[in-house]
């Protein structure tokens, strides 16, 4: 459910690599990009590429993110955002 129309503002985590990371799994750090600015409600260059189509997967809303020229705030410490995403996601699956 990477979008849709059900609220204003989406906010995104995404995986991405600080210019200067290290190569691999290491360098990968944690943001935090808002579809919309909070302070100005501005759009934030987030948008749905396209919608992904995969057999047999009915009523899902994977698609693909483009965050081109998005603003993102670092979550945690840089290179380190592997290990705080899979913490978010065991949490998730564990309060489910």
């Amino acid at each position: 459910a990477g979008d849709h129309d059900l609220t204003k503002n989406i906010v995104h985590l995404v995986l991405a690599k600080l210019p200067d990371a290290p190569e691999g799994a290491k360098g990968i750090s944690l943001f935090v990009v808002p579809k919309l600015l909070a302070d100005t409600e501005t759009p934030n260059h987030v948008t749905c590429g396209s919608i992904e189509h995969k057999m047999g997967i009915k009523a899902s809303a994977t698609c693909v993110m483009n965050f081109d020229k998005s603003t993102g705030w670092l979550v945690g410490e840089p290179n380190k955002g592997l290990k705080a995403m899979f913490t978010m996601m065991n949490a998730a699956r564990l309060n489910i």
